[in-house]
């Protein structure tokens, strides 16, 4: 059903109410289905049919033939609501091979009472929902929430490496979405670990603040001076920038270590504008990510990080033009010599950035936090 064929049976009145009015089941029917109609014609007229948010597909750990459907809401193509409400397993073991498509539909009871029948007992409707599998796609009013390419019926399923899914990996890349103007807060932290002639990094994450704010998607705000303490959580990323010797307290980098447990993403940096073309500070912004116990890695092409949602074959330009700047990242830090933090001001050593480079640099911006938002996501399921 669409929201033209929802128009053709449009009530044209709703009940008024008044004292002494008798109301009847039909009446109090009749009311109730007024108020259900604009829901399902807002839900489609509105917004389309589709996922609105979460019902992720993920594989368990260890991977088996179970996988589990996230919480999260989807609107059908009759109007009707589908609430996940917790994790759900689902077993696939059962299933023949070949391409399996994940299905969610609506379901509701029919109406019953409460531990049985009183003459004066309310009959309720429960809502709720079916999870189907199929071959193939049936013309139902259903919302596809993964498919799986299973040739193996024995293989383990596993969640997808990349935007590519093989065989045997959840596929979610045809999962229809509704489009939402609910902006994401994104909060940037900014820490200086020296005394800085100029905040050129803090000036930098302003502007990338600025630039994400003009979307509809998200809503971003900076905190330029961030004290390591206490609970961090609510920084999407939260930047160290330093360009010479310093110390990190125990307590700091126990707040650290909680942030970065906790779903975070530390993004250290030197300021080479202020540093120099090899500041002291890179070797000891990398001795953090060594004392919180994360493994860095050379930033390749196809890393969510120069992929999603801008892709890049490497990472773009810095302010440092140079030697060979590089990009490294763990389980929750991302340590850069290119000095993003002054790109993002305009400025590349010794000349003006180009509008490109720019470009480029707050394209890299939004994959930093798009990367940080589905981690944080990822470690609070």
């Amino acid at each position: 059903m669409s929201a033209q064929h929802l128009l053709r049976s449009y009530p044209g009145r709703r009940v008024s109410a008044f004292d002494g009015m008798a109301v009847t089941a039909d009446v109090w029917q009749e009311a109730h289905n007024y108020h259900l109609y604009h829901e399902r014609l807002h839900a489609l007229a509105g917004h389309g049919v589709g996922i609105v948010s979460g019902l992720e597909v993920i594989a368990g750990d260890p991977p088996s033939q179970v996988v589990y459907i996230m919480p999260g809401v989807a609107i059908d193509p009759s109007g009707n609501m589908l609430v996940v409400s917790e994790p759900t397993p689902y077993d696939l073991s059962s299933f023949q091979a070949g391409t399996l498509h994940m299905l969610i539909s609506y379901d509701e009871s029919r109406p019953q009472p409460i531990n049985g029948r009183n003459a004066d007992s309310p009959y309720y409707v429960y809502t709720g929902y079916n999870i189907e599998t199929v071959i193939d796609t049936p013309d139902s009013p259903l919302v596809e929430l993964a498919r799986i390419h299973r040739p193996d019926i024995d293989a383990p399923i596993t969640n997808a490496a990349d935007n590519r899914p093989g065989h045997n990996q959840i596929d979610l890349r045809f999962r229809p979405r509704v489009v939402t103007l609910n902006a994401q807060r994104v909060m940037l932290g900014v820490h200086t670990l020296n005394r800085m002639a100029a905040p050129h990094h803090a000036r930098g994450h302003a502007n990338v603040a600025a630039q994400m704010g003009q979307s509809p998607w998200n809503d971003a705000w900076i905190d330029d001076a961030v004290v390591l303490n206490g609970d961090l959580s609510r920084y999407t990323v939260l930047s160290l920038v330093a360009k010479a010797n310093f110390q990190l307290e125990v307590e700091a980098l126990n707040a650290l270590y909680r942030y970065v447990q906790g779903g975070g993403v530390l993004f250290l940096e030197s300021c080479r504008r202020e540093g120099g073309t090899t500041p002291v500070s890179d070797n000891l912004l990398r001795d953090i990510a060594d004392s919180l116990g994360v493994r860095l890695e050379a930033v390749k092409m196809g890393h969510p990080l120069l992929s999603t949602p801008h892709l890049f074959p490497a990472p773009p330009v810095g302010y440092e033009t140079q030697g060979a700047p590089s990009l490294w990242a763990g389980d929750g830090i991302v340590f850069s010599t290119f000095d993003y933090g002054c790109l993002w001001t305009g400025e590349r050593r010794d000349r003006t950035a180009t509008r490109e480079e720019i470009r480029a640099g707050f394209e890299f911006a939004q994959n930093l936090v798009h990367f940080a938002q589905r981690r944080r996501a990822a470690v609070t399921r």
